[in-house]
């Protein structure tokens, strides 16, 4: 049952609900707004590289820049790409990956059923092939080299790392072109 609350000093009222299946969903009805997003975030992000997978019983350690290759690779699927996917149904959507979380999004004006099925349906369904890891790899590392030119994402990632050396925090959430080559 969805659970309702208001913050009366914003004018909103937020409708959350746990699914028997742990995923939360919230609500946050816009009156206003004519166009409606969407998002789905997983409690999954660059520093979480070291983790006992699902069913298995030893803890395992993946190349830095793990998080990031999957959000890319999980809009490509055998058949379709889950980007054109969302603007068939005049949708836009995008992804991104944090230390802590990785969230896949949209909007759209028009659809949203169709958009939330494809949300939900296309970050289950992941696809690989050697070709299409390969090509991902040439992909994030064109982006790493990009953001290796820009002096302030520099300078940021160069002060978490002195502050927190030793730490997966401190690898840039891409990770290396060696270590994506490792995937």
């Amino acid at each position: 049952m969805l659970e309702k609350k208001e913050y009366t000093q914003f004018g909103e009222t937020i409708y959350s609900e746990e699914l028997d299946n742990g995923l939360k969903v919230k609500l946050l009805p816009k009156k206003s707004f004519h166009k409606v997003y969407g998002i789905m975030s997983t409690n999954y992000g660059s520093a979480d590289n070291e983790f006992v997978p699902y069913g298995e019983k030893d803890m395992k350690v993946y190349p830095a820049g793990i998080a990031h290759f999957l959000e890319h690779k999980l809009f490509e699927k055998k058949d379709y790409d889950a980007f054109e996917l969302f603007g068939k149904y005049g949708a836009d959507s995008n992804a991104f990956t944090s230390f802590t979380r990785t969230s896949y999004l949209f909007s759209a004006t028009q659809n949203v059923e169709k958009c939330v099925e494809i949300l939900l349906d296309f970050v289950q369904e992941p696809y690989f092939s050697e070709e299409s890891v390969k090509k991902e790899q040439g992909i994030i590392g064109q982006e790493i080299k990009m953001y290796d030119d820009d002096s302030g994402w520099q300078l940021y990632f160069g002060l978490i790392e002195n502050l927190y050396h030793n730490t997966p925090i401190s690898q840039d959430i891409a990770g290396t072109i060696e270590s994506i080559s490792k995937i």
